[in-house]
């Protein structure tokens, strides 16, 4: 009878001491989910920065010497700007100085042709010779004297001796008044035609300057400007706090 009543008080000991040790790993376990939830709620909710911890990719604007921009645009009009990359503004500038050289050299084109006729009647009417040899200077007595012993008497009449042409390298003679005034015109043409070209060279060093001021101008303005983006990642959670993924939000900051 006692044997039995031992075996009772065992077995009523070892169930008492399972139950006990189940009973605390359920409330162990319970206290662990408690404690995760809590962290989570707290990753979620902080905003602090080491929360939330952000990966630079600085890119910034690569910077072009202003000096250096002025410079090529003072050179040709337009290759400052090609050289920070703003042909959108440039463009206009090149193709001012393309359209002024243009205009330059049709102008010097057409001075010469008018007076290459000119010389070229005042040897058919005049008498002149070798017309390639001889200077503007020469031409224009050769249009208001009837011919070289009427100009040299008037040179020595005012004693202007260093000014006397010698009479078989440089003579001349018109056959009459109006062929020496249709020579004339002609001459007096290709010199307005000459100075016409002050126009396009005024233009020429006009655009050199202000494209030199405007790609200096937009090269340092370019140089101010530096944009950065960071990649900033942020955890997803479910309402039940499960976990939902990672969000990479791309920030860009001028």
């Amino acid at each position: 009878m006692s044997l039995k009543r031992f075996a009772i008080v065992i077995l009523l000991m070892t169930f008492s001491g399972k139950m006990y040790s189940q009973n605390t790993g359920i409330e162990t376990n319970g206290n662990k989910v408690l404690d995760l939830k809590n962290n989570i709620e707290e990753l979620k909710n902080s905003e602090t920065p080491e929360r939330k911890p952000e990966i630079n990719t600085s890119k910034p604007v690569s910077t072009k010497s202003p000096a250096l921009a002025a410079f090529y645009s003072l050179l040709i009009p337009g290759a400052g700007h090609f050289y920070i990359n703003r042909m959108d503004v440039g463009k206009y500038f090149f193709g001012i100085d393309v359209a002024s050289w243009l205009g330059y050299g049709s102008l010097t084109v057409y001075g010469n042709s008018v007076i290459d006729d000119a010389e070229t009647y005042s040897v058919e009417h005049a008498g002149v010779t070798d017309p390639d040899n001889k200077d503007d200077n020469y031409f224009s007595n050769v249009g208001n004297y009837a011919n070289i012993y009427e100009y040299n008497n008037i040179q020595l009449s005012y004693g202007n001796y260093s000014q006397l042409y010698n009479v078989e390298t440089y003579y001349w003679d018109w056959d009459n008044a109006n062929n020496q005034n249709i020579f004339e015109s002609q001459r007096k043409s290709s010199e307005r035609i000459y100075n016409s070209r002050i126009i396009f060279g005024s233009i020429l060093v006009a655009n050199r300057i202000v494209s030199g001021i405007s790609a200096y101008l937009l090269a340092k303005q370019g140089n101010k400007k530096s944009l950065t983006y960071s990649i900033q990642p942020e955890i997803l959670m479910n309402k039940d706090y499960t976990f939902d993924g990672v969000k990479l939000n791309l920030i860009k900051n001028f």
